[in-house]
């Protein structure tokens, strides 16, 4: 048996090899039941022709019904037929194998959205620690202070106080197919059949006293009675009686559910039994019984608010609806991706997007073993496919030692395509030690947009938003104050719960037992909040750069709090970098709760930086939203273009199978929304003229408020630069109400006057009422005037930059990634205003014209971005392998070029695009092109051979020697990207 196994080891490793494939470039598709894998299968010819290699999923699983994104999975066993069938599916993998394309899905192992709809958290609701999917949540069974709470989960699910929604009536008790439940409107909770007794006890009294012991519905619910009374407590050890205990649950259900057909004297009883539930209106007392019985529950139903201080369940950041996953077991890893490694191996999927993967206890094990998993379900299916190949084989008695041959060499050699949601912060690398192939780009974006702002306006942007807004502060000073709010509110519970998991270690040794809980608590929440990243992966040993990290945020949080005691943060600083205690070597538990409690934290600092930032700060500091994006650094104000090409070639050493989008779904704004914006940094001066001037003009439509006028400055200075962004030609109902829609959540999301958790209507309202006056032309009428003229100066050159950043996208290293409906000019905000439909009947008219048309046609974007495509599918070794070569520019405009070739065995393609082009572009609106734009600007050729170099995008061809003259290059097209051919 053992060379069988090594044999089909050997086999499934050699074909995941053969199999694996770099994607040439993306196109992501946001399913959802409006937009399902029969209208993908529709763009299959168009996604061809625009030069794309392969499909990019959302999340494709069963989530929550209506779901608009696909991230609330609620079975990951089954395919969400909202999107189509398991038919659908395998007819759009197979038109895109027909073409030699392929599809990439989206998966979410961090997370589950939770409800009656979902089957695991449904029985966990019902079973507590006793249901076998109790530890695939994770949950803090024991670690309340309450001792109430022993053993019971938390349950945010209600809109108002507990005692007055069950006074008022609205939790029921229902009886339906055999299980009793509670329900709070569409919310049904399940009932411990353990306690099904406080119902059927008083029922067979009554049919005792009405019908005799002897009578058969007497007897029917008197057994039934007594099997529940015999159940298994939910502590129990036994797993043999647990899983006897779950056989006879499954037997009281079935039962109950038959008692109407064959026992009606017992439904009846039953029923009426029920009733004595409902309590009585202005009866406080009558609701005693259901209050009783919920409190024998494993979970306490409780106002939704309370989570924030005392939830027991890792969310999804602050999102009560999504709990976390230990997807570091085994089993429950097995369990989360069975369904997609099943795609994986049958050839319907060619590859995997992680979604957080900072969410995970640990990323790199979790990386390793989907790499293991996947040519474990390769091998298993190669010895179903020829079970003669493999005699004797039996995939479940063989399957572990199958995985101990596969496991090692899967993960050095990472067959699978993976690329992971990691958001860097500035030059922080990607673990190399991560089977990967890379990241879904947010740094290439932030690398690019940077490129298009102008350093040079940074001092008279910065001085102009202090005047304007009163906000000085910088934008670290921003993230530290946001940070530290949000583990003082969204994420305070989770707070303390890391605090009594540290305080419980600190007990366990001498030097260590008087350092306070509430010491510990404030010491933990400065660490965090001065954390430098988004965390650290310290996994049972500790890298350098961990070190660093953790140093570097404990020394920060000290200095800011010298009265709580330097032994306090190097308690906290040794037990990050599992060190050994003071008064001597850590035993095997103290090291492992050292372990577990690194792993906690760990996933704690993510989502702290994940709020505090970009859901928080991002909407605060305001004064340059360009810069707000996922990934991005605010605070730093443009990138010079060396700086761009070192990040590029060490992309192409280290990452270049990553993504490089310009817009995501989770982007704040899209790529054409953020060139027009850039436009405003070569015109300082400008913005804050008219910016002073609209502020005048609409003065008479801000109202007085508590705290001065609303809205405030910094509002109304977001307000500003967002309809610059986004604007379309003029107001209109879906325009406003797109507006409005932002607005409201950049009010909540900055938690300054409104938040999520506290709204305050009043001042939302009011704020309402401004943008509504604003944007009315019979309000503002000189206000929209202006505004057009300036979006009519700033459009024309974001429009040059967009097609300048597209062509660096279609071109860089990595794997260029298109947004659906961005391939063309589209300006939206944050979600869900970027998941707006698609017209894709124009698209794909524009791309059947070969015509070059000029920056003033919508088609525009959509030739750049497919001409650049498809000249990399047809160079498919240069661009991927190719190296990355800056090419420098010479002569007057030379500040105002970015150039760089890529080149490999002798081929190569140089690609030129304008920089900053307000200098280019006169007010008349002239493109970029010819003599009149450039003289005799040029870009050397020095480190490249004489040749002859034809420009995609026209057709015409240059020699050249050391220098590519941009009055030819660009003689009618502001970007160019020129293949290579040596002289004869």
């Amino acid at each position: 048996m053992t060379d069988i196994l090594d044999r089909l080891a050997a086999a499934a490793l050699d074909t995941a090899a053969a199999r694996r494939r770099v994607p040439g470039a993306t196109y992501r598709f946001q399913f959802r039941k409006e937009f399902r894998f029969a209208d993908a299968l529709a763009l299959v010819p168009y996604l061809d022709a625009l030069g794309v290699t392969h499909a990019y999923a959302s999340p494709i699983l069963k989530a929550r019904p209506g779901s608009p994104h696909g991230y609330d999975v609620i079975d990951p066993g089954r395919l969400n037929d909202e999107l189509g069938t398991k038919d659908d599916l395998r007819a759009l993998a197979a038109a895109l194998h027909a073409r030699g394309m392929g599809l990439i899905l989206d998966t979410v192992p961090n997370h589950m959205c939770i409800g009656a709809d979902n089957p695991w958290w449904a029985d966990v609701l019902e079973h507590g620690p006793s249901s076998p999917y109790a530890d695939y949540f994770d949950i803090a069974w024991h670690d309340s202070p309450r001792p109430g709470m022993n053993g019971r989960l938390l349950l945010p699910v209600l809109g108002d106080p507990y005692g007055a929604v069950l006074e008022s009536g609205q939790l029921r008790v229902a009886f339906d197919a055999g299980q009793f439940s509670v329900w709070y409107f569409d919310t049904r909770l399940p009932i411990d059949p353990r306690t099904y007794g406080r119902v059927l006890g008083p029922a067979a009294a009554e049919l005792v006293t009405r019908l005799g012991v002897e009578h058969a519905d007497t007897i029917e619910l008197t057994s039934i009675l007594n099997a529940v009374e015999h159940l298994p407590p939910r502590g129990e050890p036994d797993a043999v009686r647990v899983a006897m205990g779950r056989v006879e649950t499954a037997a009281v259900k079935r039962r109950l559910g038959e008692l109407s057909d064959r026992f009606p004297e017992a439904a009846v009883a039953v029923t009426a039994s029920v009733d004595r539930f409902a309590g009585t209106a202005g009866d406080p007392a009558s609701y005693g019984p259901l209050d009783d019985w919920l409190e024998a529950q494993a979970y306490r139903p409780c106002f939704w608010r309370v989570a924030s201080d005392e939830i027991n369940y890792r969310r999804f950041f602050d999102v009560n609806e999504l709990a976390a996953v230990g997807t570091e077991r085994e089993d429950v890893f097995r369990a989360v991706h069975r369904k997609l490694l099943g795609w994986l191996a049958d050839g319907t999927a060619d590859g995997l997007r992680i979604d957080h993967p900072d969410g995970l206890f640990d990323p790199k094990q979790y990386l390793d073993r989907l790499q293991a998993h996947y040519v474990l379900a390769l091998a298993k299916k190669l010895a179903a496919d020829a079970p003669a190949d493999y005699p004797g084989f039996d995939p479940e008695r063989d399957e572990a030692a199958l995985l101990e041959r596969v496991a090692e060499p899967a993960a050095k050699g990472r067959p699978l395509y993976v690329v992971v949601e990691k958001i860097l912060a500035d030059a922080e690398p990607l673990p190399r030690e991560w089977a990967c192939d890379g990241t879904t780009g947010y740094e290439f974006v932030t690398a690019v947009n940077n490129l298009f702002v102008d350093p040079a306006g940074e001092t008279g942007l910065t001085r102009f938003y202090g005047d304007f807004t009163g906000q000085t502060d910088a934008f670290p000073t921003i993230v530290y104050e946001k940070k530290a709010q949000i583990l003082s509110s969204s994420l305070s519970s989770e707070l303390t719960a890391l605090s009594h998991q540290l305080d419980r270690l600190a007990r366990l040794d001498r030097r260590s037992r008087d350092l306070t809980l509430n010491g510990i608590r404030r010491a933990l929440r400065e660490v965090i909040a001065c954390f430098p990243v988004y965390r650290s992966y310290v996994n049972g040993g500790v890298r350098d750069v961990d070190k660093a990290l953790i140093g570097k945020a404990v020394s920060k949080a000290r200095k800011r709090n010298p009265m709580l005691g330097r032994p306090l943060f190097d308690f906290i600083r040794d037990t990050l970098l599992l060190k050994d205690p003071p008064s001597g070597p850590a035993s095997d538990d103290y090291r492992a709760q050292q372990k577990r409690f690194a792993g906690k934290f760990q996933q704690l600092t993510s989502p702290v930086t994940a709020k505090g930032i970009e859901d928080t700060a991002f909407y605060v500091y305001n004064r340059f939203v360009s810069l707000n994006e996922v990934g991005g650094e605010p605070g730093h104000f443009g990138w010079r273009p060396d700086k761009v090409h070192a990040f590029m070639m060490d992309r192409q050493e280290q990452s270049a199978g990553s993504l490089s989008p310009l817009s995501t779904h989770d982007t704040k704004r899209s790529e054409d929304a953020r060139a027009r914006l850039n436009a405003i940094s070569e015109l300082p001066g400008e913005w804050a003229d008219r910016v002073n001037r609209w502020a005048h003009l609409n003065a008479r439509h801000r109202e007085d408020g508590d705290d001065g006028p609303v809205p405030d400055r910094n509002e109304e200075y977001l307000l500003y630069q967002t309809l610059v962004a986004v604007w379309d030609g003029g107001p209109s109902e879906e325009f406003n109400g797109r507006v409005q829609a932002f607005v409201k959540k950049a009010l909540c999301e900055a938690k300054v006057h409104s938040s999520w958790i506290n709204p305050d209507p009043d001042y939302e309202a009011t704020v309402a009422r401004f943008v509504e006056r604003v944007l009315n032309p019979n309000e503002s009428a000189e206000f929209l005037a202006d505004l057009a003229a300036f979006v009519g100066r700033v459009a024309f050159l974001g429009r040059v930059t967009s097609l300048a950043q597209s062509v660096i996208r279609c071109t860089a290293p990595g794997v260029p990634d298109t947004y659906q409906g961005t391939e063309s000019w589209d300006y939206s905000l944050v979600d869900p205003d970027n998941r707006r439909p698609v017209d894709y009947a124009a698209r794909q008219a524009w791309l059947a014209d070969p015509a070059a048309p000029d920056l003033a046609d919508p088609r525009v974007k959509l030739f750049a971005v497919s001409r650049a495509l498809r000249a990399r599918r047809e160079h498919t070794e240069l661009f991927e392998r190719g190296e990355y070569v800056p090419l420098a520019a010479i002569g007057p405009k030379a500040d105002h070029v970015f150039a760089f070739a890529r080149r490999h065995n002798g081929a190569a393609v140089a690609v030129v695009v304008p920089q900053l082009a307000a200098a280019l572009v006169p007010e008349s609106g002239r493109a970029p092109v010819g003599a009149a734009a450039w003289g005799d600007t040029a870009v050397s050729l020095d480190d490249l051979p004489p040749g002859r170099w034809t420009n995609v995008f026209t057709g015409a061809a240059i020699d050249a020697g050391r220098r590519l003259p941009l009055a030819e290059v660009l003689a009618s097209f502001p970007v160019a990207v020129l293949t290579y051919s040596p002289r004869s």
